[in-house]
């Protein structure tokens, strides 16, 4: 009998942020949508974009310091704020 052979797979890199700093299509539209929704399902039904789509974008944006969670709510840290502004 054979066994099982694990495989461990390398987190996928969602592009939110643009080598110039400003954000990508997929990262403003994540960032705003979080930021006006406050959790992922929701921000996925506003968006139309898969679950799973808008969660590897939460990963990313809060990697990237432009989000944070706060008592189960996700909104943008102060450099969110400004990347949303520009």
């Amino acid at each position: 009998m054979r066994g099982l052979v694990l495989l461990q797979e390398e987190p996928v890199a969602v592009a939110c942020v643009k080598p110039d700093g400003t954000l990508t299509e997929l990262g403003r539209q994540g960032l705003e949508a979080l930021a006006a929704h406050g959790n992922v399902d929701n921000a996925a039904a506003a968006t139309k974009l898969p679950l799973y789509r808008v969660r590897m974008l939460t990963r990313a944006l809060i990697d990237e310091g432009l989000l944070e969670e706060a008592g189960g709510t996700l909104r943008p840290t102060p450099l969110g704020q400004e990347k949303l502004k520009l």
